[in-house]
């Protein structure tokens, strides 16, 4: 069971009233009577049944994971069956037989973009929005700061001679890598600085970047950068992660430089940060002196990080994402088309799981390893 599709995850989050209030608060004022909604991410529902409170006709909830049948729970709890439609997959491999007035989801993460998020509603917009249809969140706003990271936190665990040990092969993965951590006032070096802006009702590609000049407040050490969000859900209706202000408690995002950098009062810290669908990220960081004496800018250090080299590489899997790869079905992938061809209706798992062993011992070392492979195939596949 992955998290999203346990309780205490969805425990958490409508225990956050902070998140979950200002969404039902955003809901209750752009839902009209008899819209009809269209819930992404749907998880527990939540989301859905303050459509229906809202009075909504007809929500339509679709959600990946496998959290639906707790959604299905509180959906015959609070009578609303007549109402909410699921829907399990990816929305952008769903139907739905009607365009909707509405597309409601949680954007919600440290940095506001959920991986593959933001394809996903320019998808649900251009197929089952109605012209003049509405959006909620309305808008997110993306904020970066220089920090000063001084425990565990920063990568100087990645070093030489610690526990007896030579881990410091391992810090240029670790400077590839975002963060999810919580960041101190504190520890915020500069004035927040304002990444880019989304506007969910106009953006047109799944590419974000932007570009931030941050002038430090006082001296110290930069690790890297924390990047936090101002979610807008609507008009008047917004929450934020700021370190500074916060009024939800999230975690933050953390970019760090591979190498700590002394930063005096006035230094520069120029960033570029930039993401392929919250997939991929990419920062470029520039610290330059803010020495007034000097006459001009000196660069101090440059930094060009990306989490597409965050974990050492396997060449033969590398191999495999190019266009050109021509695959051949491994030992296992041949036992798996067996079992799906076994797939008629007919056959019991136990049969199947039998003959499966019969046929591929090499694979299975015991009944029951045999035995979860059937469970696993038959939930992906049936």
């Amino acid at each position: 069971m992955s998290e999203e599709d346990s309780l205490p995850f969805h425990h958490w989050l409508i225990a956050d009233t902070s998140r979950t209030g200002t969404y039902q608060k955003a809901i209750s004022q752009v839902v009209r009577k008899d819209d009809v909604v269209l819930d992404i991410g749907a998880g527990s529902g939540i989301l859905s049944f303050f459509a229906c409170l809202a009075g909504a006709r007809k929500v339509y909830a679709v959600e990946m994971s496998g959290a639906l049948p707790l959604a299905r729970e509180l959906c015959a709890g609070n009578d609303f069956n007549h109402l909410v439609e699921f829907r399990q997959g990816r929305s952008q491999e769903i139907q739905i037989p009607e365009a909707v007035d509405i597309i409601v989801s949680d954007t919600g993460c440290s940095f506001g973009l959920q991986a593959g998020l933001l394809g996903i509603l320019l998808d649900a917009r251009k197929r089952f929005l109605k012209p003049g249809g509405r959006i909620i969140p309305r808008s997110l706003q993306f904020f970066v700061a220089p920090v000063e990271i001084k425990d565990g936190r920063n990568l100087d665990i990645w070093k030489k001679d610690r526990y007896g040990l030579d881990l410091s092969s391992l810090r240029r993965f670790a400077a590839n890598t975002d963060y999810h951590i919580r960041v101190g006032a504190d520890e915020v070096l500069a004035p927040p600085a304002l990444l880019t802006t989304i506007h969910f009702q106009e953006v047109s590609s799944p590419y974000v970047a932007g570009e931030t000049l941050s002038v430090a407040a006082r001296d110290g050490v930069v690790h890297g950068l924390a990047a936090w969000i101002a979610l807008e859900l609507a008009p008047g209706i917004s929450f934020t992660n700021s370190p500074l202000a916060p009024t939800v408690d999230w975690l933050h995002s953390f970019f760090p430089i591979q190498t700590p950098v002394e930063l005096k009062k006035d230094d520069r810290v120029l960033a570029k940060i930039q993401t392929n669908n919250g997939e991929v990220w990419r920062w470029n960081i520039q610290i330059e002196s803010g020495n007034s004496n000097a006459g001009s800018s000196a660069t101090k250090a440059r930094f060009d990080h990306s989490t597409l080299w965050n974990f050492p590489l396997d060449p033969a899997q590398v191999k495999k994402q190019f266009p050109n790869y021509a695959p051949t079905l491994s030992r296992r992938g041949e036992a798996e088309k067996f079992l799906l061809s076994a797939f008629d209706g007919k056959q019991s798992a136990a049969e199947m799981t039998a003959e499966l062993l019969e046929r591929f011992s090499d694979c299975f070392p015991s009944k029951a390893a045999a035995a979860q492979f059937v469970a696993r195939v038959i939930a992906r596949c049936t």
